[in-house]
């Protein structure tokens, strides 16, 4: 790092004010060279009217051929003040008129004089003088006014700047206070409203709103850390089972020399098996419900999905009656292998409590379709409508693993739909077409 990068960097008030003064002395320091340079010219041009009225009195008073010691006595007596320089180069003045010895050809100024210069008849350089010492008094007085004056009015912008930008950054103080307040854990801080100023308001607004959007998020945070540590916890707690089963078995199996033992063994282990893949496979869906993966839309005839779904449930239900009732070959763009897993969930857990009978039924509905599952068993107790789609929530003891109406719902909001139980019978409600 280099040893600029080290320098404690300078603070917003001061840069500010700064820059403020930085613009007051370059408008001043603009206007003084401006009064200045006028000044000074319309002195010097009214100096120039002076020599010109004064050229024109000399000519009139030398109106007649002379030589240059008369020329020089009667401009004098004319209240002009005068030089004349000879042919041989003599130096004749006026009283108070400088006595140049040498003066350059044409106008100019010297020893605070400013003069014009014409020839008389007898060859003589006749010079008429005006004084400057005036204007060159003026301007240095005008000099030391404009220095005062400006360091005066750079002094006093400094310390009004100063004070106008601690009141101005005092909003951006009051942010930085609560800041630090929020990041000691005060997640609660807020800051005061302001209705005075439109661009402090939207400000104040803007990092009310931030604050607030950060403590939501930080709420879901935590509340999805908890409800994953509280799925992992029912998770591992699901697969102990299975996995102690199938870890006896193959114990079992390890000891056993009887053959009809063994394929007790070997069919119970295929059990706790295909129940583990079952769990396992439920867990991974309802990860990615949980990560919001979107469905593969496509065009799907629910009547097959619905009848496929019932086919194999009879397989393994044999002593129960499924039926069908599909009002028409209904088409809805879905996630068909999705919703298949959500049909099978709600068709097997009917098949789990019915007594003798299992009803699916497709209908329209609007925009919409509905596939209501139905059975003959006691249905929900009161008050666990809702209950009964919480994860790993498993009520009475026909089985069951407590995570297929969870995904069932999860997959129809995933589709912009819903699940709910309402008269003893699960209604799943799917757009006919895609909206996540």
């Amino acid at each position: 790092m280099t040893p600029l990068a080290r320098l404690r960097p300078t603070s917003l008030r001061r840069r500010v004010t700064l820059s403020g003064v930085a613009v007051v002395a370059a408008l001043v320091l603009a206007l003084d060279v401006l009064v200045y340079l006028s000044l000074r010219d319309l002195m010097l041009s009214n100096l120039e009217a002076v020599l010109d009225a004064r050229q024109q009195l000399a000519q009139e008073v030398l109106d007649e051929p002379m030589g240059a010691q008369a020329a020089a006595e009667r401009l004098d007596a004319a209240g002009l003040r005068a030089v004349v320089r000879t042919v041989s180069g003599d130096v004749l003045a006026s009283p108070g008129a400088p006595a140049f010895d040498r003066v350059p050809p044409g106008g100019g100024s010297e020893a605070g004089y400013a003069w014009r210069q014409f020839a008389l008849a007898d060859g003589s350089d006749l010079f008429i003088l005006a004084s400057r010492g005036g204007i060159d008094a003026t301007l240095e007085r005008l000099l030391v006014l404009e220095v005062v004056g400006t360091i005066a009015v750079i002094a006093l912008a400094y310390a009004l700047f100063d004070r106008t930008s601690s009141l101005v950054l005092r909003p951006v103080r009051v942010v930085a206070r609560t800041a630090r307040r929020i990041a000691d854990g005060d997640i609660e801080e807020r800051l005061p409203a302001r209705e005075e100023d439109e661009e402090l308001a939207d400000m104040v607004t803007a990092f009310n709103g931030m604050l607030d959007a950060l403590e939501q998020a930080l709420a879901r945070s935590q509340a999805s850390e908890e409800t994953s540590r509280r799925f992992l916890a029912d998770a591992a707690h699901q697969l102990r089972t299975p996995m102690a089963g199938i870890r006896a078995t193959v114990g079992s199996l390890l000891r056993s020399d009887d053959l009809g033992e063994r394929d007790r063994l070997l069919d119970s282990l295929a059990r706790e098996v295909a129940r583990a893949s079952r769990l396992l496979s439920s867990l991974l869906r309802v990860a990615r419900l949980d990560a919001l993966e979107p469905p593969s839309f496509s065009p799907t005839p629910l009547e097959e999905v619905v009848r496929d779904v019932v086919a194999r449930q009879r397989g393994l239900s044999p002593l129960l009656t499924l039926d069908v009732e599909a009002a028409g070959d209904l088409v809805a763009e879905v996630d068909g292998e999705a919703i298949h897993e959500a049909v099978t969930n709600l068709v097997d857990n009917a098949a789990r409590h019915a007594r003798h009978r299992v009803l699916v039924a497709l209908r329209e509905r609007g925009a919409d379709v509905e596939i209501v599952v139905s059975d003959d068993g006691p249905g929900l107790p009161p008050g666990a409508e809702e209950e009964v789609f919480d994860r790993f929530v498993t009520l009475g003891d026909a089985g069951g693993s407590g995570l297929g109406l969870p995904i069932a719902r999860g997959i129809a909001e995933a589709h912009g739909g819903t699940l709910r139980y309402a008269d003893g019978r699960f209604l799943l409600c799917l757009p006919r077409h895609a909206r996540a």
